[in-house]
């Protein structure tokens, strides 16, 4: 009960901080009214860390890769498909040194013949950064982490794609 609680209070203080986020995010529908700054959706994001891996999980109580990417997005209004086959069907795909907070980055599965895309993950680090990403590990039960891309080759080696959910629009639109 304590987690509820304590994202409760998490969400309430940044909603009351909208004013103050730097970086407007628009949802993707062009005449919708969601506005919120990406860093309150890391800043989610971030308060799930150490929550561990549970097969199938999409709930503070246990995730796995696509549930926990699923749960982020749906607590500020986006309906993104639960499965990581799913995710790599929408968005707007870009390219690895253009992503940007927020992106969502897609992995092959562990036999890439048969799960083509297989673990997702949010990129948390700026452009200018080396490329890190928050994610719920299935490998020694870690749960939800922050991972840096070149830490590992297994990740290297699987990397498929970044997709782009939040500001699809941004060059039709002034955010000024």
């Amino acid at each position: 009960m304590n987690k509820w609680l304590f994202l409760l209070v998490f969400m309430l203080f940044n909603l009351a901080g909208l004013a103050q986020d730097s970086e407007p995010v628009l949802a993707t529908e062009p005449d919708s009214e969601v506005v919120f700054g990406t860093d309150t959706l890391l800043g989610l994001a971030k308060s799930l860390i150490g929550v561990p891996y549970c097969y199938g999980g999409s709930s503070p109580e246990g995730f796995d890769c696509s549930g926990f990417v699923n749960y982020v997005y749906a607590q500020f209004g986006f309906e993104l498909p639960r499965s990581t086959s799913g995710l790599a069907q929408i968005g707007i795909e870009v390219p690895v040194d253009s992503c940007q907070k927020g992106d969502i980055i897609l992995f092959a599965g562990r036999n890439k013949s048969k799960r083509p895309i297989g673990h997702a993950g949010i990129i948390v680090s700026a452009i200018d950064e080396p490329l890190k990403f928050i994610h719920s590990a299935t490998s020694n039960k870690q749960g939800v982490i922050i991972t840096a891309l070149d830490a590992f080759d297994y990740y290297k080696d699987r990397f498929v794609k970044v997709i782009r959910v939040l500001n699809p629009l941004e060059s039709e639109l002034d955010l000024d």
